[in-house]
């Protein structure tokens, strides 16, 4: 009997639903563009990556890694916002950068050196709110050790200073974006990076990856032509490791996170608690694709010179492409993923269709809706230009309704979302629902012989109440094992929640 208290139980996976009866279809709702928050335009920043978004005591950081030429090393700098929409460099006087140390930079090599590092890269930051966490180690940056082929954690009190070093876990690949976080929903830490295993026969050459020693034999970079693969050719499948720890110490072994669907190449796994489900863990995972020739398609296809630019470097660079998926998990080891893009690339510009496009930073920022008065809706910050020949690497602004990930769809004809047996808590109910002028949907819950049915339920919020002729009714069946049957017309719906 599944027991859903005053969860919001979002319509992500099919946990709740009993698809047996259920006849309304899974939709995945793609974000919307809304275009530039900020240009990656300081002289210490350059080919930035591995960016992190947190919102802690009261305001908002932007953590990422500056990989700029003047001198060749890498940086971790900081931007900071109260609203998540405008954003600001903190002068912050730590770091020497071209003489002088007015700018944002935390952490440089020479400061890195202090914990015997060679490198330090594909890191994230998190706020811990765990409540066995110290004070001088509420911020945690979790990075790949490269000299040592770790993944390790830096820590500090106030999110600008690093100081506590601790090793995490050397049982891994690590070579993407590693996360880790506390989450209150399952009482544990999780921590999500990078693994690899051999490609199954199934698998196409289009979503194979090579070391870029072979992958370069199998370009032709002068005449854009595919070679044959020599002996000794060795592919590989990324994919995403997780470990679990109740006090960050002691870490559960690693193991491959298990979904459904189709065997991609998975970067930068991308996975954060859902903030208004904590119980559900959610992820948009980077999506790495590796076509093999150069085909006419490419000689028509945006950035022509700038591609061939990259390709003449390293022959993926030119061909390889990105975009990101939505996937979601209720334990954090089995995750439900959709193979259906979730941020395909934009419309074709000078920038667009290239290696390392589409990432994510690894939250949601709640903003204002567009519409004066309208309920607000999720930010994701996405990153464009990523390997640019011109121009600045930049972080682009896409929306989506709350909760607005995936949703039970009906057209134009009436169909039914059916729920498996399950208890609640509470008095009332709402629902996140989308229909159309003419569509609707009635509610009706069901325990034993009783049945009570919604008045015709018609609009658009993310937290609609649901009324019946007899309201009492939802507070009478709290506690008692009820199903709940949902007669759709031209309308989405994304979540419920009883309170």
């Amino acid at each position: 009997m599944l027991n859903i208290g005053s969860n919001r139980e979002c319509f992500f996976d099919n946990y709740l639903i009993d698809e047996e009866k259920t006849t309304a279809e899974v939709r995945l709702h793609k974000p919307v563009r809304r275009g530039v928050l900020f240009e990656m335009d300081q002289p210490w920043e350059g080919h930035t990556h591995m960016h992190s978004l947190i919102y802690a005591e009261g305001k908002w950081r932007f953590y990422y890694i500056g990989r700029h030429n003047i001198p060749k090393e890498r940086c971790v700098a900081v931007m900071e916002s109260e609203d998540a929409l405008h954003w600001t460099r903190p002068d912050l006087g730590l770091v020497e950068f071209g003489g002088s140390k007015h700018n944002n930079i935390i952490l440089n090599n020479e400061m890195l050196e202090k914990f015997g590092f060679v490198g330090f890269d594909n890191f994230s930051v998190f706020y811990d709110d765990g409540p066995a966490c110290k004070p001088d180690e509420k911020y945690k940056m979790v990075g790949w050790w490269c000299g040592h082929v770790a993944l390790v954690c830096l820590k500090s009190a106030d999110g600008i200073h690093f100081n506590k070093c601790d090793l995490v876990t050397e049982d891994g690949e690590f070579d993407s974006q590693n996360r880790a976080f506390w989450s209150a929903g399952h009482g544990k830490y999780f921590s999500y990076y990078r693994g690899e295993h051999e490609p199954g026969e199934d698998i196409g050459i289009i979503d194979r990856s090579f070391t870029d020693k072979v992958a370069n034999q199998l370009y032709d970079p002068e005449a854009f032509a595919m070679r044959e693969p020599g002996a000794g050719t060795f592919s590989f499948m990324r994919d995403v490791r997780v470990i679990e720890s109740t006090d960050f110490q002691n870490w559960s072994k690693q193991h491959k996170i298990e979904y459904n669907g189709k065997d991609f190449q998975i970067y930068n796994n991308c996975v954060f608690p859902y903030p208004r489900a904590p119980h559900i863990l959610v992820a948009f995972p980077l999506r790495y694709t590796e076509r093999k020739s150069w085909t006419k398609n490419y000689d028509e296809l945006c950035g022509l010179d700038a591609r061939k630019e990259r390709m003449g470097r390293i022959a993926r660079f030119g061909l390889a492409i990105t975009d990101s998926l939505f996937m979601t998990s209720r334990d954090g080891h089995t995750f439900t993923k959709y193979d259906e893009t979730f941020l395909p690339p934009p419309p074709e510009n000078p920038a667009a269709f290239v290696y390392g496009d589409g990432a994510a930073a690894p939250a949601v920022a709640e903003v204002p809706s567009e519409i004066p008065g309208a309920d607000n809706e999720y930010m994701i910050m996405v990153r464009e230009n990523f390997r640019q020949v011109e121009g600045y690497n930049r972080i682009v602004k896409y929306t989506c309704r709350l909760d607005g990930f995936v949703s039970r769809h009906a057209g134009g004809e009436e169909v039914k979302l059916v729920t498996k047996e399950f208890v609640y808590s509470g008095e009332k109910l709402y629902a996140n629902i989308e229909t159309s002028a003419r569509g609707g949907a009635y509610f009706t819950l069901k325990c034993g012989d009783e049945s009570y049915t919604s008045v015709e339920v018609f609009g658009n919020a993310t937290d609609k109440r649901i009324r019946f002729e007899d309201d009492e009714a939802i507070k009478r069946l709290s506690g008692k094992p009820v199903t709940l049957e949902i007669e759709m017309f031209d309308c989405d719906i994304y979540a419920i929640k009883f309170e």
